[in-house]
């Protein structure tokens, strides 16, 4: 639950003075888990960077009805603005990624088939997979705060993160020695950063040629080996840390939504 209360997404326009119908998950939440009456008050949000305090009006388990009172601003995402291009992993490591990267502010994901990875999914367990983290991240979202979901793009290859993401500086995450530790670098807030990450078996040679093609710069997050998905939340991390943090504006990375601040965590 947030500081302004227990916080929903809604996959709709919202606006002020309208009474809206909560979806089932919404209203499972609200009747099964938190045990809400008429009166209580929750915030809903619809993606587009605004929080709309609300108050319940109609509970029961078949139908939860929210009355909207006001709105006000989502917090801001952190700067830069993040693109987190990381290989698909084992299990559900790839979820723990989704969730935290959202809480950590990245605006868009990147599952990647690299040469490497050991996960293989049809179209049926693609479909699967992005219903399932887009749940996670829209759970996340409501939980950390902030206004907007992020993009989760469907699994693609190293070649075209690399096009998607023209425009951005670009740093991919290695092992090798005497690569440039993150820590050397510095940030403008208003510049999109890409962050590529490799799976379990690391880069392959060629990967490597082609990320430094497109002016990929390697860098290091320290002596130790860190697992795909530590270093994957360590890289935003750093990133955060080595950002100057002025607000600025920026948009939507998926092309839907309203312009948003951009201020430091």
């Amino acid at each position: 639950m947030s500081r302004r209360g227990h916080r929903f997404y809604i996959p709709e326009p919202l606006h002020s003075g309208e009474r809206v119908e909560l979806p089932e998950r919404v209203r499972h939440q609200v009747t099964r888990v938190l045990r809400l009456r008429v009166g209580d008050q929750i915030v809903l949000f619809d993606g587009q960077g605004l929080d709309y305090r609300a108050v319940l009006v109609a509970v029961s388990p078949e139908r939860v009805i929210a009355e909207i009172e006001d709105a006000q601003p989502s917090r801001p995402l952190p700067c830069p603005p993040i693109s987190l291009a990381a290989a698909l992993l084992r299990h559900d490591h790839f979820d723990l990624v989704v969730e935290k990267a959202t809480e950590l502010g990245v605006e868009r994901i990147l599952p990647l088939r690299t040469h490497r990875v050991v996960v293989q999914l049809d179209e049926r367990a693609v479909h699967n997979r992005l219903a399932r983290w887009q749940r996670i991240a829209i759970e996340a979202s409501e939980q950390c705060g902030r206004g907007v979901v992020p993009f989760i793009d469907p699994p693609c290859s190293l070649a075209d993160a690399l096009e998607r993401c023209r425009g951005h500086r670009l740093i991919a995450f290695w092992e090798a020695e005497r690569i440039p530790s993150i820590v050397e670098d510095s940030f403008e807030p208003t510049t999109p950063v890409a962050l590529f990450v490799g799976p379990e078996g690391g880069w392959t040679d060629d990967e490597i040629t082609l990320l430094r093609t497109h002016n990929a710069a390697p860098r290091s997050l320290g002596p130790l080996i860190l697992r795909a998905e530590t270093a994957a939340l360590a890289g935003i991390v750093a990133v955060r840390a080595r950002s100057s943090a002025p607000t600025s504006p920026i948009s939507d990375p998926a092309g839907a939504g309203e312009p948003r601040a951009c201020a430091g965590g």
